[in-house]
């Protein structure tokens, strides 16, 4: 199992070590470095070349939101999952508009965050549960304003194509598991509600051809 590399970027060392504490005993994440602020989680990215920036949105010597920023337009690549106490659309949207992948609220269960770090690592996109009521009111669900990602697309057009979960899982090389979360968070992105929709929205957006 390919093991996934982390940055923990957070100001406050018992959140830091709580973190270390959980996903030292999930399979296949590791901790690679941690920072205490926004600057030296830049510097740390450069250094250890991590898969996944797990990154607190409020930090003192540049914000998650800077550092986010900044780290992207070195590494376009770079997997960065928000972090916060806030769970306020304006700041998801400032952290969706800089580049990170997903937004987690602290108050979330330990699980989730290590499901996030997950699909996020593999592509995917996530947004807290409890962030849902938020962004149905106050963000946009259209495809062109809140962008699927690739992998998203991929799940998308083969599901619309009548792929299972297990087809799907094969020909992507993914686990059944995680194309469901795939499905999951398409139906909440786009809100839509049955794989028919789904279906009818890709070929709408002129991704699956009619004949």
């Amino acid at each position: 199992m390919r093991t996934t590399k982390i940055l923990l970027a957070d100001d406050h060392t018992l959140i830091r070590e709580c973190l270390i504490a959980m996903i030292e005993k999930a399979p296949g994440l590791e901790v690679v470095a941690q920072a205490a602020s926004g600057m030296e989680a830049v510097r740390l990215t450069y250094e250890k070349q991590p898969d996944v920036i797990l990154m607190d949105l409020m930090m003192p010597d540049g914000n998650g939101i800077e550092a986010s920023r900044c780290i992207l337009s070195a590494f376009p690549d770079m997997k960065v999952l928000m972090l916060s106490m806030y769970g306020d659309a304006r700041s998801v949207r400032q952290a969706l508009d800089a580049g990170a992948k997903g937004y987690l609220v602290k108050s979330c269960p330990s699980d989730e965050i290590l499901e996030a770090v997950r699909i996020v690592s593999d592509n995917g996109f996530y947004l807290s549960s409890q962030l849902q009521g938020v962004l149905e009111h106050e963000l946009p669900t259209a495809a062109g304003k809140l962008p699927l990602t690739a992998r998203e697309e991929e799940v998308l057009v083969l599901m619309a194509q009548g792929k299972t979960s297990r087809e799907i899982a094969a020909h992507l090389q993914i686990s059944p598991k995680t194309v469901e979360t795939h499905r999951m968070h398409l139906m909440k992105k786009l809100n839509l509600t049955n794989i028919a929709s789904l279906t009818k929205f890709a070929i709408r957006e002129g991704l699956l051809p009619l004949d």
